[in-house]
């Protein structure tokens, strides 16, 4: 293993890749099957970094993530705001396209590439069979090697030059501003430095009793921080109790965000900090995901 080695899900040319590579362009960059493969390498001290989707701002969380996050002793040390382009590709067949779209019966790609193009599909392949891959680049290398002028791939551009397929339409997901949402989680070091950090991820319990989840709350408004996402756990041996994914507006050494942790605490069953980071510079309303600091329209 080198000192910068990233896991990351799939082969190149997927969004996990290019997350992967623009997050840390000069590390060795390595593609696995699974998040949870993913996640035990990096845990195990197979791999530095884990890189892995949170959510998406068309198809929102990533489910199989969101549960992860519950078990995990990782930190996270870095967000990006990947912007998603997905294209139909197919195989090459000299200059020009294979087939026209209405001849297309089966379309491959990741269950987020069928969920961000679902209104596509409607309007242009509605009667073609939908072939889920473990990631669009696998969909677009798959049907490269095929060469069908009937089977079509949704993936990125990226993943076309890679596996020599041909773009035969670009950006078609069903939000153009389509962006999601990549964490880099590591082992948590020992003196870790959030000086910089302008983002506070936590998962906390609450007793299941009218207001309790509001009381737990008002700590932010209290303390003027800014809820940026907050997410519920389904009930289950795990979390018995209404538990809760939250993103704050702050970093970890602002003594505002001390002071609503310290009355979390008393409000709260359970209290599990995920890290404190740099919030990306694209939060707007272009990508979907809400700044940190308060707007007013």
């Amino acid at each position: 293993m080198t000192a910068d080695t990233i896991a990351y899900l799939g082969s190149p040319g997927t969004y996990s890749y290019q997350a992967a590579v623009g997050m840390f362009p000069d590390a060795e960059h390595v593609g696995l099957r699974t998040f949870g493969e993913i996640m035990e390498t990096v845990e195990a001290g197979e791999r530095k970094t884990a890189v892995i989707p949170i959510e998406n701002s068309t198809s929102g969380r990533i489910p199989d993530v969101h549960r992860l996050m519950l078990s995990t002793e990782m930190a996270i040390v870095q967000e990006r705001m990947q912007r998603i382009e997905h294209c139909l590709i197919q195989a090459h067949s000299g200059p020009q396209p294979v087939s026209e779209l209405g001849s297309i019966t089966r379309i491959l790609s990741h269950r987020q590439g069928f969920l961000q193009s679902s209104g596509f599909i409607e309007a242009h392949c509605r009667d073609a069979e939908q072939i889920e891959t473990v990631d669009t680049a696998s969909a677009v290398k798959q049907v490269a090697e095929l060469g069908d002028p009937h089977v079509a791939a949704i993936g990125s551009s990226v993943a076309a030059q890679v596996f020599g397929g041909v773009v035969i339409e670009r950006d078609i997901a069903d939000q153009k501003n389509n962006y999601t949402r990549f964490l880099a989680l590591e082992k948590p070091s020992l003196d870790p430095d959030y000086s910089d950090a302008t983002i506070t991820t936590l998962i906390f319990q609450i007793d299941h009793q009218p207001g309790a989840l509001i009381e737990a709350l008002a700590v932010f408004r209290d303390a003027g921080i800014n809820i940026t996402t907050l997410e519920t756990y389904t009930i289950s041996e795990e979390t018995a109790l209404p538990t809760f994914y939250i993103d704050i507006g702050g970093g970890l050494e602002d003594d505002a965000v001390q002071s609503a942790l310290r009355a979390l605490e008393e409000k709260a069953r359970y209290v599990k900090l995920l890290g404190s980071y740099v919030a990306s510079d694209v939060r707007n309303a272009n990508s979907g995901f809400l700044p940190v600091k308060s707007v007013k329209l």
